[in-house]
């Protein structure tokens, strides 16, 4: 897994290197109602990207919080039912352990003669 993630990172790394390099001019953003950015290129659009993940990520954490709790509920019940469970199987063990009444078998019954 490690080196999937090196094979994965570092060409896209190379690939954000060359991008700012390529695009140091500077560009005006004309941010309307509050006041006029100058930044270079390269940081608007990694910026822009970064915020686009940003937000992707948030698309699609919000949806899955209902499942999120459901199975924080249901690890909840799972504990509750485990700590049961071993307090019934410590009761089963304690009359395992109890020593057992005789019973007393009583005279066989025999069918009244015909």
């Amino acid at each position: 897994m490690k080196r999937l993630s090196l094979v994965i990172t570092v060409p896209l790394l190379v690939v954000l290197v060359v991008f700012a390099v390529d695009n140091r001019q500077k560009v005006e953003l004309n941010l309307w109602p509050f006041a006029t950015v100058t930044t270079w290129l390269f940081l608007l659009a990694l910026g822009m990207l970064g915020i686009g993940v940003l937000a992707g990520a948030l698309w699609m954490w919000l949806p899955l919080t209902r499942w999120r709790l459901r199975a924080r509920s249901h690890e909840r019940r799972v504990v509750e039912l485990e700590a049961a469970l071993a307090e019934n199987r410590a009761m089963v063990t304690e009359l395992r352990g109890a020593p057992r009444a005789e019973a007393t078998l009583a005279a066989p019954v025999t069918p009244p003669p015909h």
